[in-house]
């Protein structure tokens, strides 16, 4: 998210789908993930930072932790929102687990 804007916001938001699974949503205003990249944010070492910032390591061992340890799946959408009467884009994080 972008330190110099002053209206940053996170949004979770948890439901109960079925006897079985339940959603994790996290939604930000930071404006969304480009489309030439989206699909491949959760790639072991995908990173667009400079190599002394990340590894882009991180949401590649979230996909794998969530797919592996909770048997749960993990996906990424860009969204339009309002909130306060005003409109935002930010990621849409879902994460889906099974229990």
């Amino acid at each position: 998210m972008d330190e110099k804007k002053s209206e940053r916001g996170i949004f979770i938001e948890t439901r109960k789908l079925n006897s079985k699974e339940f959603l994790l949503s996290i939604l930000d205003t930071a404006g969304g993930i480009q489309e030439e990249i989206i699909d491949r944010i959760f790639e072991p070492y995908f990173t667009t930072k400079h190599p002394t910032v990340g590894t882009g390591i991180g949401l590649s061992m979230c996909d794998k932790i969530i797919r592996e340890r909770h048997k749960g799946v993990i996906f990424v959408e860009n969204r339009e929102f309002e909130y306060n009467n005003k409109t935002y884009k930010g990621a849409c994080f879902k994460i889906i687990f099974n229990y």
